[in-house]
């Protein structure tokens, strides 16, 4: 079978951590330290992956309970203020967007993160200028692996599901594309499941470099 021509995508929609910007370090850490007090331990990452889907402080208040929760999420927000300062977008991945842009493609992102972490984060970047749609968990009912996230971007930019591609680093990516009925792409460099997803997924690739050749 020959290989599909993503040149032909209108669509290009990304993930946020571990695709765009290199934030899981930092994410996991703030994670610990909003719910270790309520665990009395400290989660390990996978731990913290496997409840990946839903936005940040619904992943920490039902993780600790109503009683704790308030008290988790603040801790996690303020670890935010300042994780994320020494982080940024992956290289090349600021250029390769505008260049979609630049060639007529519309840019997207969908995430599993809130909508407060999310605007910081692009505020903070400078991205929220390079995006047509930022669709997030805290705008729709179920988290991925489930595609409301991916359906809401397509239903706001007019596009068909035939013409988009999701661009993610994890299985739940590839998952909630399928779902949704777009193409998807795996991307491996900021990946937390690099493993799995180049088993499982024959479009999978190992760096921005390989992703721009890919779409344009």
């Amino acid at each position: 079978m020959a290989p599909y021509d993503f040149s032909q995508i209108r669509l290009i929609i990304f993930d946020l951590d571990g695709t765009l910007v290199d934030t899981l370090e930092p994410t996991f850490r703030c994670f610990q330290e909003a719910v270790a007090p309520a665990l009395g331990r400290v989660p390990s990452e996978e731990e913290i992956l496997e409840r990946f889907g839903p936005s940040d402080h619904q992943i920490v208040s039902e993780w600790v309970g109503a009683k704790n929760a308030q008290a988790a999420v603040e801790r996690l927000y303020t670890c935010y203020e300042t994780a994320f300062a020494a982080t940024g977008p992956f290289p090349g991945m600021v250029d390769l967007v505008q260049d979609l842009r630049r060639a007529g493609k519309l840019t997207a992102i969908f995430t599993g993160r809130g909508r407060t972490s999310t605007d910081a984060i692009l505020r903070g970047m400078q991205l929220t200028h390079l995006f047509d749609a930022v669709v997030t968990s805290d705008d729709i009912s179920r988290p991925k692996p489930a595609p409301d996230g991916l359906l809401m971007v397509l239903k706001l930019l007019k596009i068909n599901g035939g013409k988009a591609v999701y661009v993610g680093d994890t299985v739940k990516d590839i998952e909630a594309a399928r779902a949704a009925g777009v193409r998807s792409i795996a991307a491996l460099w900021g990946s937390p499941e690099r493993e799995v997803l180049e088993a499982g997924n024959d479009r999978s690739i190992a760096s921005p470099a390989e992703l721009r050749a890919m779409l344009l």
